[in-house]
C-alpha cells in the first residue's frame, strides 16, 4: 500500500521547476532577473526612483535617486529580501546595499 506521505516526497515546488526549465544562460543572468523582480516587489513608486546595479555574493546593489527614499526602502529591506527569495525559489539574496 502506498502512503500519501510517500507520494509527496519527490515533488518540487513550481518555481524550482520553472527555473530549472530555463536555458542555462538565462539562469546565470541574475541581474536581469533581479531587475524584473525588484520592480514587481517594490512597486511602481519605488521602482521609478531606484535601479538594480548588480548582485554579488548574495548582496543586491541598488542605486536610489535621492537620500529621502533611503529610510522608506531601508524599512522594507527584510520584506523585499523575503519576497525576492520566495520568487527565486532559493536563498539568492542575503542583504541589500543601497546607495545614492
Amino acid at each position: 500500500m502506498i502512503r500519501k506521505q510517500d507520494l509527496n516526497k519527490n515533488w518540487s515546488n513550481l518555481s524550482t521547476i520553472l527555473l530549472d526549465s530555463l536555458p542555462r544562460n538565462m539562469q546565470e543572468d541574475e541581474k536581469e532577473w533581479a531587475v524584473y523582480h525588484w520592480n514587481l516587489v517594490v512597486g511602481k513608486e519605488i521602482a521609478n526612483v531606484s535601479t538594480v546595479e548588480k548582485i554579488t555574493q548574495g548582496t543586491l546593489h541598488v542605486h536610489v535617486q535621492g537620500a529621502e527614499w533611503l529610510p522608506a526602502i531601508k524599512s522594507l529591506k527584510n520584506k523585499i529580501i523575503q519576497e525576492l527569495n520566495s520568487k527565486a525559489g532559493k536563498h539568492l539574496i542575503e542583504k541589500i546595499k543601497l546607495k545614492t
